[in-house]
């Protein structure tokens, strides 16, 4: 069974990252904080190149952050709130990321 996470970036309401495994904060909260704070930095809250740029980065980086490099399996992207998930990470404009689990976001609706 695997772990999956849902990643969105704060304002863009058009599409959110889907990862099908390993989504737990201890295989993806470091490679997130690193790419929102990076990017936030060089770029400032940009969110449709920074939607963009995250798509890359899970292919650019895979190796780095050990994400899933496979072509076809593993990753897609959804219209936002149309994909299950374990985790919800939430990319803000000020270059922090939010975890939230599935029982929080539930709660929370």
């Amino acid at each position: 069974m695997s772990t999956n996470a849902v990643i969105r970036v704060e304002g863009f309401r058009t599409a959110e990252l889907y990862k099908h495994w390993d989504g737990s904060p201890n295989s993806t909260l470091k490679w997130l904080q690193d790419f929102n704070e990076s990017f936030t930095e060089s770029r400032g809250h940009d969110k449709n190149y920074k939607f963009a740029q995250l798509v890359r980065s899970s292919a650019i980086d895979a190796e780095k952050y050990n994400l899933d490099s496979s072509r076809d399996t593993g990753w897609g992207v959804f219209p936002v709130g149309s994909a299950h998930f374990d985790y919800l990470y939430r990319l803000r404009k000020d270059g922090r990321v939010d975890v939230i689990t599935y029982s929080e976001h539930k709660n929370n609706d």
